[in-house]
């Protein structure tokens, strides 16, 4: 039976470049995004995979329910009356981001994002361990080392009945963690776009890993059986070039939960240089697991020579860094493209030349390759 797109929310498309309309996906331009720390709501980059579902905030529930001793079945009225209130800054990032790179490398298959599918929001709801000792998760260890928090959500999308996806139990649980059950978004409710009435936020993962429009929350002995986590959102070997190929190796290869150190520049806004002499350059820089930003250089002259960039993350410092890093260089520029590569807290460094996937994830090269160059 085909979707229906009767109820979409209207929307303000200015600054935003639409990659397809029905299920309704959009970014950035990037020129806008690094313009503010905290993305303003009309310039977060829009992620959706069916219509957007119509909820009712006044009877919607949340279901806890696997192996818990206390299944529960919380309205959003019940997460902020009986559970602390909790800010988290993080920045979301499809794995999908600057999908266009691989797609010059080869045709990949997916949204063909540019740069923009990346945002940075104060998400406020209260923490899913919290909610998960409420229910009686299991607390020993060993237990909860081979068990899966899996989120079942309430819109219906191409691929499947309704998105699922999950995290390892053990993220769920982190005291340093900082999983939302998120239900404001830079101190309002979250839009439909973005998730209303709630929505899970897993700082440092793949967005796919944050469930939009939440139903249930399973505890389980194994991941979310949905499209999205068994099926997607996985690195594939580059001689997979197939639908038909990926079909049989699917079950191979772990579903991406972190992503990795990652930049991009973004004034000038499609990366090639300004005008011979002084330039102004700016960019973002991030990187997954709550590692923070080390240091971001930037070339002028086909990586010859290296400049290092003035950071900008403010919150650097804490346990854990969930959001991005904005940066900026002056440069004297030639006729080359400008170049960035980040280096985060763990010594971790962007990769030079694109790895070609099929399902085109995780793109984090420094270089942009031409259609003449596939071979690279």
């Amino acid at each position: 039976m085909p979707l229906e797109y009767a109820h979409e929310p209207e929307r303000d498309v200015k600054g935003l470049i639409i990659r397809k309309d029905k299920p309704f996906n959009a970014e950035p331009q990037v020129s806008l995004l690094v313009q503010h720390y905290i993305t303003p709501d009309p310039l977060f980059f829009h992620r959706n995979h069916g219509p957007i579902p119509e909820i009712d905030i006044q009877t919607h529930e949340v279901d806890i329910v696997g192996l818990v001793s206390n299944p529960l079945h919380l309205t959003v009225a019940d997460l902020k009356s009986k559970f602390t209130k909790r800010t988290v800054m993080a920045t979301l990032q499809c794995a999908g981001n600057r999908r266009d790179g691989l797609n010059r490398v080869k045709k990949t298959n997916g949204v063909v994002w540019g740069p923009g599918a990346v945002g940075n929001a104060v998400y406020t709801g209260c923490l899913l361990r919290d909610v998960l000792k409420a229910a009686g998760v299991v607390s020993n260890p060993e237990d909860v080392a081979k068990l899966h928090a899996s989120f079942s959500s309430v819109e219906q999308c191409e691929e499947d009945k309704n998105y699922g996806s999950s995290i390892p139990l053990c993220k769920a649980l982190d005291e340093y963690g900082d999983v939302l059950l998120a239900y404001e978004m830079n101190g309002k409710p979250l839009t439909r776009d973005h998730g209303y009435p709630i929505r899970v936020v897993v700082p440092g993962y793949i967005g796919a890993r944050s469930v939009k429009y939440l139903k249930t929350i399973s505890i389980q002995s194994h991941e979310s059986n949905a499209y999205f986590q068994q099926k997607d959102y996985k690195i594939l070997p580059s001689n997979i070039e197939s639908e038909e190929q990926a079909c049989k190796v699917w079950c191979n290869f772990p579903a991406i939960g972190e992503y990795n150190v990652q930049s991009y520049v973004c004034e000038p806004a499609d990366g090639v240089s300004c005008k011979p002499g002084p330039c102004n350059v700016r960019g973002y820089a991030l990187s997954g697991g709550g590692r923070s930003i080390q240091r971001v250089d930037v070339s002028a002259d086909d990586g010859r020579t290296w400049v290092t960039a003035d950071l900008y993350q403010p919150y650097c410092g804490g346990t854990k860094m969930w959001a991005w890093c904005l940066w900026t260089a002056q440069l004297h520029a030639s006729t080359k493209r400008i170049l960035s590569r980040a280096v985060d807290s763990a010594g971790n460094v962007q990769q030079e030349y694109p790895i070609w996937n099929y399902r085109g994830v995780m793109n984090n090269s420094w270089r942009t390759i031409e259609p003449d160059q596939s071979h690279l």
